[in-house]
């Protein structure tokens, strides 16, 4: 293909590419390097790209019908397209229908952090703003997704901080839509690099049924849609393990640079470098094979290194976290029940054909170039499920995603076993086999996303947050003190104001908190969905039978219900409001908290 066609049809993806993004977003409004940029339709660039494209194809007629002549082989040499057009429309998805909201824990978590190291501010600890008469004060002003740091009065982040910092990059890049794209745009590069890592081991069109089980994968497609850092751990580890079967002293100095980042997005998933070192150890001869471990050593150890004095830093020591005492989150009892859970969600998200894997094992019986690679994913899917067998129980299907970075790895074995298939069964038995399972696992892959609802209820679900948050922002006073648990973040984040835990009030202390806030000069509120309501009544020693005493302030019937209830002891006595569902921007960046207690 000569340069001028080639320039044309670069042009004309771009265009579409841009028109797919302002539709996506309903509109860019933002900066870009710098540099301010708005586009509201999306018509103009589209009409561009086709243009362009109608123009190249007109250029490449001869080329285009040349490859119908033979579709097998026009398929093998266009398997790479095809799954860049996977990887392309994964991440079209996870935008257009992606939760662009900074709410719950892990949402708020890592957005916050994010717009922390973007600012300069992190590593530092955060102050808190306000002394109360109690002993766990610290933890009252801690909102999900944070912890208390060591030293009195401040907190910290709970996660990890890889996600963050890939979103600080974001932020710096693109403010406020940057880091709401780094996830979508993580979750077609782990498509990419799952076919990249089956093409170490198969035939292209093979390579390609594997990109189409990460595209159409329930979990992966489901975790795309949230700023969390289970698809971005994916990616990392299967580009990783993809580097690593390049046999290369690049590819061990690259897969240790993506280890590394591994390691910063999930510490716990450490272990995974060690099927790693593994296949540089055993996968060459004499002294290179010391020089690629090295070379894989000497990148990922700094990170590891990192995260051990960040850890010390805020938590007090290298191998505590956020989460807890590792001695608190694994247990020996949680093995079995885990097991059966994964295996049983992946069954189920995934079909039963998902067992057709196993056949890969036959690969390794005899001599093939494969053998090594075949090996290493193995190995890497065992080290992912090791690490999460003994970890907390949860009972929800999408728990499953602690499984995401051993996931490509997989699916790179099951293109491996359609290929075994394919030779080792009679022709054309075997081929018509292989494609008969590729086509049930993609089907009822397919399905099983569009059954859980994920394609736009979820993404309207969640953007109660925003919604609340804003309303916060413009109704509420700037002394405002909010009680929430399950809003403690988004509240900060979109409405600038300052939040307590009420999940975390002493018993004792409950009855007097609205007073001792109004003591400092302060007015204190109480924002709950409804499905927190008898946690309130718990927390405050009512009856579950009877109905919250505080006047409401604003009530969102979307969503399952949220309502903002004056706690103070005159309150204003208003009607109340109605919160619009939808009525926040799509995305935004974040409030500044600013409260001014009469004293400290």
């Amino acid at each position: 293909m000569s340069r001028g066609p080639t320039f044309i049809l670069a042009l004309s993806l771009g265009a579409l590419g841009w028109a797919l993004l302002v539709w996506l977003t309903g509109g860019i409004d933002g900066r870009i390097l710098g540099v301010a940029v708005r586009a509201r339709g999306a018509w103009r660039p589209l009409t561009l790209g086709l243009a362009l494209f109608f123009l190249y194809a007109i250029l490449e007629r001869q080329r285009i019908g040349q490859r119908l002549v033979d579709p097998a082989a026009s398929l093998e040499q266009l398997a790479p397209w095809f799954a860049a057009t996977a990887a392309l429309a994964t991440t079209v998805v996870a935008i257009r229908y992606g939760v662009f909201v900074a709410g719950g824990s892990d949402a708020y978590g890592y957005l916050s952090q994010a717009y922390g190291w973007a600012s300069g501010h992190l590593p530092r600890a955060y102050d808190i703003p306000l002394t109360l008469p109690i002993s766990n004060s610290d933890w009252l002003q801690t909102p999900l997704g944070w912890w208390p740091g060591r030293a009195p009065h401040t907190i910290v982040p709970s996660y990890p901080p890889g996600l963050p910092l890939l979103m600080a990059i974001g932020i710096r890049l693109a403010d406020p839509l940057g880091p709401y794209l780094v996830v979508p745009i993580c979750a077609g590069l782990f498509v990419w690099t799952t076919f990249v890592l089956a093409r170490r081991m198969t035939d292209a069109t093979r390579a390609l049924v594997a990109a189409l089980l990460a595209a159409t994968s329930p979990i992966v497609l489901f975790m795309s849609l949230m700023p969390m850092s289970d698809v971005p751990a994916g990616t990392a580890w299967t580009a990783s393990t993809a580097a690593a079967a390049a046999r290369s002293r690049r590819g061990a100095v690259l897969s240790g640079l993506l280890a590394g980042l591994g390691v910063l997005i999930r510490p716990n998933l450490a272990p995974l470098a060690i099927p790693l070192v593994a296949f540089l150890l055993v996968t060459t001869q004499g002294a290179e094979r010391w020089r690629r471990a090295a070379l894989f050593c000497a990148v990922i150890v700094p990170a590891a290194i990192a995260i051990a004095a960040l850890n010390a830093s805020w938590y007090g020591s290298p191998f505590l976290s956020g989460y807890g005492n590792p001695r608190d989150l694994y247990a020996i009892a949680n093995i079995l029940p885990n097991l059966t859970h994964y295996l049983r969600w992946l069954w189920e998200s995934q079909s039963p054909f998902i067992l057709v894997g196993v056949v890969s094992l036959i690969a390794l019986a005899g001599p093939s170039p494969a053998r090594a690679p075949i090996a290493l994913c193995w190995g890497v899917c065992v080290a992912t499920l090791l690490c999460y067998v003994s970890y907390e129980r949860y009972e929800q299907w999408w728990f499953l995603r602690f499984l995401v970075p051993g996931l490509g790895a997989f699916f790179a074995v099951i293109a491996v076993s359609l290929r075994v298939i394919a030779i080792r069964v009679p022709r054309p038995w075997g081929g018509i086999v292989a494609c008969a399972i590729a086509a049930l696992l993609l089907w009822h892959a397919a399905s099983y996303a569009a059954a859980q609802g994920m394609f736009g209820p979820f993404k309207a679900s969640e953007h109660k947050y925003a919604d609340a948050g804003a309303f916060v922002a413009g109704h509420l006073p700037e002394a405002a003190v909010v009680f929430a648990m399950q809003h403690s973040g988004s509240i900060r984040y979109y409405g600038g104001r300052q939040t307590l835990r009420y999940d975390l009030l002493d018993r004792a202390w409950t009855p007097r908190a609205p007073a001792e806030i109004e003591r400092l000069g302060l007015h204190p509120y109480l924002a709950v969905e409804d499905g927190e309501l008898d946690d309130v009544r718990t927390t405050f020693g009512m009856p579950r039978d009877r109905s919250l005493p505080w006047p409401v302030v604003a009530r969102m019937t979307a969503s399952g219900g949220f309502a903002i209830y004056d706690l103070a002891a005159q309150p204003a006595g208003a009607a109340p409001l109605r919160i619009e569902a939808g009525s926040a921007p799509g995305y935004s960046a974040p409030l500044q908290v600013s409260i001014h207690p009469r004293g400290r």
